[in-house]
């Protein structure tokens, strides 16, 4: 099942210090938040959502205002695995993102310039997609040599106002 919907996306991001590269397998990285003020963005997208019966992806195409202009995003999960959440992207910026809670995974993001190692370490995985609609994921984002992010992802689908209603 193919559909159009409207996705809101409300973000809240942390500069943090410390790193996630160098900790050992099996122990968690040391991090601490920079004295600066969380940063917030609510977006709406239209987009897509597919159903295939055992996987679900939601797709929607990125704008100016995130940086990745003419890219497109995929969020997607086995309905059999829902807590293992894969994001990609395609276009002017490349990467597959793994979100598994409790779990650290090592992930490459391609720009026009070049490829950069990223680490991914997942706190918190609440989806919801297939009762509410809805995925919450917090998780600490490092690309490698430069402070880490510390995330907080919401994202709500919303019925498209553009399709027919039912009578």
């Amino acid at each position: 099942m193919l559909k159009k919907v409207r996705i809101s996306i409300h973000t809240k991001q942390q500069e943090i210090g410390g790193t996630l590269f160098d900790a050992p397998k099996g122990s968690s990285a040391t991090t601490q938040a920079i004295n600066a003020e969380p940063q917030e963005m609510e977006l709406m997208f239209e987009g897509r959502y597919y159903d295939d019966g055992t996987r679900i992806s939601i797709s929607y195409k990125e704008g100016e205002i995130t940086g990745m202009d003419n890219s497109r995003t995929a969020i997607s999960f086995q309905k059999s695995e829902p807590a293992l959440i894969t994001m990609t992207r395609d276009g002017a910026v490349r990467t597959a993102l793994v979100f598994e809670e409790g779990r650290r995974h090592l992930c490459v993001y391609q720009t026009p310039f070049m490829p950069f190692e990223v680490a991914v370490k997942t706190k918190q995985v609440q989806n919801r997609i297939e009762e509410n609609g809805t995925l919450r994921m917090q998780y600490t984002v490092e690309l490698k040599g430069a402070n880490a992010e510390q995330t907080d992802f919401s994202l709500t689908l919303l019925p498209d106002t553009n399709a027919p209603t039912s009578k």
